[in-house]
């Protein structure tokens, strides 16, 4: 089995391109691939598979994040199969496409022609979050305004019994065959959308779509450790489809927002923390605030400005670990000085020995 290449480097795309140059990108490519376009080429088709793969994978936030994460490892010993799901594909296909060349992609991927359902859209929400909840997990109560199966006609879309009847222009198939020179193109029927049948006599709440806009409360549970531009999928909580077809996913996608004392940096979190001149000095102890409340933490004498001391187990967590707090220590110099103080300074300024300050000897000798 040949080892399978990079998905980006496959798309022709960096690690950060956004969905939309990734369907761009697989656009082109399934374009110039597509076997309608190359018949009899097997490497053609081979490359279409391929692209075609790599897309679903990058074109889905969930698939994405384990791919960036463990490669083709994340999916098992043998990657990712394509063969078992394709959903995003085929989700976006007739976006990309406009539903050209859709048999042959149920034919060139072994699956057999369904008749299609009108899945309701994906429906993406963003929310953003401090960082402590981020940290330690949290959960968000969020008003979404979504499609509902209409509660009038129960999602048939029609007003009375009257079923709906066959689409005269598809004759009931959902899709119309063009010719174009030597190649027939399927595209979904302009008449019915898909469906196969037209509404005679519409449902008045919701105009024959069988769905109406609602305001929903949704509670959605955001994981400890979560990272800023993360999307979670909740199954089923987007768009009802169109007259009676399933719903699609909300995507809801958390933005961490950056705090005035903490920063993160994958697992571990910093901060600086103020120390005097004479705690640098002398040593001592001090308290420093963390996520979890306040620690007690020793400096030892002679401390100099920018001395990280390690926490451990106070960072942010990712399964059974947890990763660190760095507390940067800055000697903070004081701005007025009482006449005790300043007798004081004076006092130890005619004591002091330049031995005990290598960098300065060190910078004179380069005079």
């Amino acid at each position: 089995m040949a080892e399978k290449r990079d998905y980006y480097e496959v798309l022709g795309v960096n690690k950060n391109a956004t969905l939309d140059e990734i369907k761009k990108a697989y656009r082109e490519l399934a374009l110039k691939y597509h076997p309608d376009r190359n018949p009899g080429n097997k490497e053609a088709e081979e490359k279409f598979k391929e692209v075609t793969e790599a897309y679903e994978v990058l074109s889905d936030p969930e698939k994405r994040k384990t791919y960036d994460q463990f490669g083709h490892a994340g999916f098992g010993p043998q990657g990712f199969d394509w063969r078992q799901d394709f959903g995003r594909v085929r989700m976006d296909f007739s976006d990309l496409f406009g539903d050209f060349f859709s048999d042959f992609f149920s034919d060139i991927f072994g699956t057999q022609e369904v008749h299609r359902e009108n899945r309701g859209e994906d429906v993406e929400m963003r929310i953003s979050i401090p960082l402590r909840d981020a940290v330690e997990g949290t959960e968000r109560t969020i008003n979404v305004s979504v499609y509902e199966k209409c509660h009038v006609c129960d999602g048939t879309g029609s007003r009375g019994k009257k079923a709906a009847i066959e689409c005269l222009q598809c004759h009931g198939t959902g899709k119309v065959v063009y010719q174009q020179g030597f190649i027939s193109i399927g595209q979904t029927c302009p008449r019915c959308k898909g469906q196969g049948t037209v509404i005679t006599d519409p449902c008045i709440n919701c105009r024959g779509y069988g769905r109406v806009r609602a305001m929903h409360k949704i509670n959605v549970k955001i994981p400890a450790g979560i990272e800023s531009g993360t999307s979670l999928r909740l199954r089923g909580m987007g768009n009802a489809g169109l007259r009676g077809g399933g719903r699609g996913d909300l995507y809801v996608t958390v933005f961490v927002e950056e705090d005035e004392f903490f920063k993160r940096k994958g697992t571990d979190l910093y901060c600086e923390v103020p120390i005097t001149v004479t705690t640098a000095v002398l040593g001592g102890e001090i308290e420093i605030p963390t996520l979890k409340g306040k620690v007690r933490a020793k400096v030892s004498p002679g401390t100099q400005d920018g001395t990280i001391l390690r926490l451990r187990n106070l960072g942010v967590p990712r399964g059974s670990t947890r990763g660190n707090l760095f507390a940067i220590l800055r000697v903070v110099l004081p701005k007025t000085l009482s006449r005790e103080e300043k007798r004081l300074w004076e006092q130890l300024k005619s004591i002091e020995d330049e031995k005990n300050y290598p960098e300065i000897l060190k910078y004179r000798s380069r005079l």
